[in-house]
């Protein structure tokens, strides 16, 4: 944490551009050994959050290795908190290396994954789970991710977090003067203030819990398998749902011989979809060896949509099917696909279908009549229409949602001793234990192998 780092903070290979970034003690005085501004004072002299163009040279052989721009950040207005130079040059491989080895040339040293960031945690300028979101903002691919993640990055999260430790501290400065002057009675309202006050708090909590459903489905995504009979519009739907014609399409039952796997943001969720072979005897070994494979994405699947020809009189075979992904557990949509064509399933098939799945509905692939109804349906199973993912606090990480459930349990059990009369020094005992959770969540009282974990995940730059 003391050294002066550096790093090329844009992605590999040509562009019109690539910035290098020096952070630490020495930053300034390293960016002026290799870079000279075209005129007037040294780079060192000049003022912060100001670009200067000048000539870049190696600062031991003086070799011009480029000319470009360089701004300065000084301590403490920078994203690292530190001293940052940083150096924008031509965007070719081997100049943007030759700019970075003049940096170590000049005394600093290659930062490593997330060590900018890190040290902007470090040094207060962002709470873990703002750090998080960047790099979940960074490796965003679909407006959905963008979206939580930018909302996160701008301390939605955080300041949720903030004012249920602002009330759980205030709940314990009453506990302690309580304990500490146990002649001044808080009295009755006392204790129904404390009470209330560590119940909004557990609501609060839970509230904030019980967004990972949703923002899990969105950072990560939910695999999705469409599965059904052959020549149900399995293909027709996944190209749908793509917006483009990834699947082969026919006529011909039994076309899809291997899964295909793409991601969609479907109804603001991550879809992780796969189309897969039409599931029924197979003529031969190589359509044997797509129908097993249908069956081993259908037994990973967190979400299925099953596919049925709603033109065509229903089978054994269909409901044999439908019986086993039923068995799955898993929220399940049973899609009556060629709306377009007509229904040959009577409502007593229907109603059969409609009692077992969470959610059925009628479209056409082909047409796409009925395709904002199933964007819908998924943002309903995911939660995504209930939240503002771009400005509501919604967590995404497994260690967020267990901190905040022990707080929870912590909270609760704490309601029971204030409830029952057990000791306040008991009930002081787990309010704090809950405070620590969450301070947790944001990195104020975690474990420094969670945080190198972190930030080893983000990427050399950053």
């Amino acid at each position: 944490m003391f050294q002066t780092i550096a790093a090329i903070s844009t992605p590999p290979g040509k562009g019109g551009v690539a910035l290098i970034r020096i952070s630490g003690e020495d930053a300034v005085s390293v960016a002026s050994s290799v870079f000279q501004p075209m005129t007037g004072a040294p780079l060192c002299e000049r003022e912060a959050r100001r670009a200067v163009f000048g000539t870049i040279r190696h600062p031991i052989t003086g070799e011009i290795i480029d000319t470009g721009v360089a701004t300065l950040f000084r301590a403490p207005a920078s994203f690292t908190g530190e001293d940052v130079a940083e150096i924008t040059c031509h965007g070719g491989t081997a100049v943007t290396r030759a700019v970075l080895m003049a940096t170590f040339a000049a005394g600093a040293e290659m930062a490593g994954p997330g060590n900018f960031t890190r040290r902007a945690f470090v040094n207060g300028k962002m709470t873990l789970s703002e750090a998080q979101a960047i790099g979940l903002l960074i490796d965003a691919d679909t407006e959905s991710r963008r979206a939580l993640a930018s909302g996160a990055a701008r301390g939605n999260v955080s300041r949720a977090l903030d004012r249920i430790a602002t009330s759980l501290t205030e709940v314990l400065s009453a506990l302690y003067a309580a304990i500490d002057y146990p002649e001044e009675d808080v009295g009755d309202e006392g204790e129904k203030q404390i009470l209330s006050t560590v119940q909004t708090a557990v609501g609060d909590i839970d509230a904030l819990r019980r967004t990972y459903k949703t923002g899990q489905a969105i950072a990560e995504g939910i695999p999705t398998v469409i599965a059904g009979l052959p020549n149900s519009g399995k293909s027709s739907l996944y190209n749908a749902l793509l917006g483009r014609e990834e699947a082969i399409v026919t006529d011909i039952p039994g076309t899809t011989r291997d899964v295909l796997s793409a991601s969609a943001d479907i109804g603001g969720v991550t879809l992780l979809l796969s189309d897969t072979a039409g599931i029924r005897e197979g003529s031969d070994a190589v359509e044997m060896i797509g129908v097993q494979r249908a069956k081993d994405k259908l037994a990973g699947a967190a979400l299925v949509f099953f596919v049925l020809d709603a033109g065509t009189p229903l089978t054994p075979d269909c409901t044999d099917l439908f019986e086993e992904v039923c068995a799955l557990s898993v929220p399940t949509v049973v899609i009556f696909n060629k709306s377009d064509t007509g229904c040959a399933l009577s409502a007593e098939e229907i109603a059969s279908f409609t009692a077992r799945a969470d959610y059925t509905l009628s479209l056409s692939a082909k047409t796409g009549d009925g395709m904002e109804e199933l964007r819908r349906v998924i943002a309903a199973i995911a939660g995504t229409d209930k939240l503002d993912t771009q400005n509501d606090a919604i967590i995404w990480d497994a260690r967020q949602e267990a901190s905040l459930s022990r707080a929870c349990d912590l909270l609760n059990d704490a309601l029971c001793g204030l409830t029952v009369g057990d000791p306040l020094d008991a009930v002081c005992t787990l309010c704090e234990s809950a405070l620590s959770e969450i301070r947790g969540v944001d990195g104020r009282a975690v474990d420094e192998d969670i945080i190198a974990g972190i930030f080893a995940r983000f990427c050399v730059g950053k």
